[in-house]
């Protein structure tokens, strides 16, 4: 499983309901979270084939903008 987080500007509850039903529907993202506590909103994926275009596209077709922070290989516990 891959893990890989990236900087977002999703802020608040309201934001998290709005780009909920993108990310729920990509094939290569199994689990997603935003820290809102962090100062750069970060937005943690999971997935077997994590698609970093796929993921980035959909947080902007919601409206928001994702960078891509770091990419973690290896299995997660």
């Amino acid at each position: 499983m891959k893990k890989a987080v990236y900087k977002t500007n999703i802020n608040c509850g309201m934001c998290l309901s709005t780009v909920t039903p993108f990310l729920d529907q990509a094939q290569s993202v199994s689990h997603w979270a935003v820290d809102l506590s962090s100062k750069d909103r970060l937005l943690t994926v999971q997935g077997d084939n994590l698609n970093a275009e796929e993921v980035i596209g959909l947080v902007e077709k919601a409206g928001f903008k994702a960078e891509k922070k770091s990419s973690i290989l290896g299995k997660l516990f």
